[in-house]
């Protein structure tokens, strides 16, 4: 939610996924008012003192006097703007039941295409969204019919793609032992990369938000990173 609060009126909008102080200078030459993300500047139990980069990327918020909003798990879960819901549309599935249970939430959902696609296809739809750094363990079967979204640093979640019997599973990140579960599961593991797996959802917010508020204006800023 809020963060860090800016002036009072609103009508630029800056759009990213991390806090940083390049995403917070490019949306000061933007002239924002606001900067919408999904990883926030300081967690939910917060204690650590404000170190010199925390000092710099705050200063810069100060100086522009920009409001600082930011929604994690609302932009990873939400049924029809999040991450997850939006990849699923993407690459055109059909989005199913809840997916990624985890502290008593679930995270993300089940896809599943009308008509069964081919492995080859699946990953030429998720270059198409993601670029070519994309990274496949193809352990599973050659036609995909339902699969299962988390993005972000979902890896751990790759059980549960596997009980359900699922073709697929995609997220952002691997881990070290990734590799060797889904080759024993018979099941393809999909790492989008993090950063890669998290910019839908705050730009179907962007679209949302000018579509409810027409005066308003948005920018989504790339901040490119290779995780």
């Amino acid at each position: 939610g809020l963060q860090v609060i800016g002036r009072d009126k609103v009508k630029k909008i800056a759009l990213g996924v991390s806090a940083n102080i390049e995403m917070f200078k490019k949306a000061a030459d933007y002239q924002a008012d606001i900067i919408i993300l999904h990883h926030g500047l300081i967690g939910p139990k917060w204690s650590a003192p404000i170190t010199k980069v925390m000092k710099n990327r705050l200063k810069i918020l100060f100086d522009y006097n920009i409001t600082l909003l930011t929604y994690h798990l609302f932009l990873d879960k939400h049924g029809t703007l999040g991450n997850n819901a939006q990849i699923i549309k993407l690459l055109g599935a059909k989005k199913g039941e809840k997916f990624g249970y985890l502290d008593k939430l679930y995270w993300g959902f089940e896809g599943e295409f009308k008509k069964a696609i081919s492995i080859t296809t699946l990953m030429q739809k998720c270059r198409k969204l993601c670029g070519n750094s994309i990274k496949i363990f193809q352990y599973g079967p050659k036609m995909i019919k339902k699969l299962a979204v988390v993005s972000g640093g979902g890896p751990y979640l790759l059980n549960e793609a596997v009980d359900k019997n699922l073709d697929a599973y995609l997220t952002g990140e691997a881990r070290e032992s990734t590799e060797a579960w889904a080759k024993e599961a018979g099941i393809h593991f999909i790492y989008l990369g993090h950063y890669n797996s998290e910019t839908f959802g705050v730009k179907a917010l962007g679209k949302f938000l000018e579509k409810k508020f027409p005066d308003l204006e948005t920018k989504f800023i790339d901040i490119p990173n290779t995780l």
